[in-house]
């Protein structure tokens, strides 16, 4: 995974491409995570994809072949970097130009506010591949989903399109086209980058901190739990 930053007229845009499903692997994790903490000053961040797509999710290519243990260590990786992108003190507003599937979603729910992209899909949807929604999972999606939607979407691992997703509070604001989402993200980044910084990190850390510290303090034991059926 390729993880590229860049920074114009005080906006961070962080892109990932690996050239095909932006599936992601502990690797991605390190990069997303040292995005954030190697380029403290610009006033706010926008996360971005490839052409045509966030993310597909965790790599399971990865998955399967890493056994039971390279299983734990990427979904601690994942949680930890969710957790840091979802208590950046700054404004973070993702951009995603395409499908949103399942980790790509939650990426974006770990951002302050998200634009879909018209013709993509999202959804959190891992019942249908045999996983167990981790607890980190669960925090954002009761952060930024409906109530009267959240078990009707989790339980079957429910795929919807960019529209439903918006509906449902996956995302915040539709866009036609990649191009479109990645102009409304920046502009909404600069919108807030505009506040006072004090008073947004500390609203944002009196929201969800102290959530976000009981999902790490579990982190690990949550993890184990999730994978005491798999070998190796």
């Amino acid at each position: 995974m390729d993880v590229t930053c860049t920074v114009d007229d005080g906006i961070l845009t962080v892109a990932m491409d690996d050239g095909d499903l932006n599936t992601l692997d502990p690797a991605a994790f390190a990069a997303l995570i040292a995005a954030l903490d190697d380029h403290p000053e610009p006033a706010a961040v926008v996360l971005t994809g490839r052409e045509g797509i966030l993310s597909a999710g965790l790599d399971l290519r990865w998955m399967q072949s890493h056994g039971r243990a390279g299983v734990q260590e990427l979904l601690v990786g994942f949680g930890t970097c969710l957790l840091r992108w979802w208590t950046e003190p700054r404004p973070t507003v993702c951009a995603a130009g395409g499908h949103a599937i399942a980790a790509g979603t939650m990426l974006a729910m770990a951002c302050d506010h998200a634009v879909a992209t018209e013709g993509g899909f999202w959804g959190l949807t891992e019942t249908q591949v045999g996983l167990q929604m981790p607890q980190f999972g669960l925090a954002l999606a009761r952060a930024n989903l409906r109530t009267d939607r959240l078990e009707d979407l989790l339980l079957p691992g429910a795929r919807i399109d960019a529209a439903a997703a918006v509906e449902a509070g996956y995302a915040d604001v539709l866009a036609p086209d990649q191009a479109a989402a990645l102009a409304l993200a920046t502009e909404r980044a600069q919108v807030l980058a505009a506040l006072p910084a004090a008073a947004y990190a500390g609203t944002k850390q009196r929201l969800r901190g102290a959530q976000a510290d009981a999902v790490l303090a579990g982190l690990h034991a949550d993890v184990a739990v999730l994978t005491e059926h798999l070998e190796g």
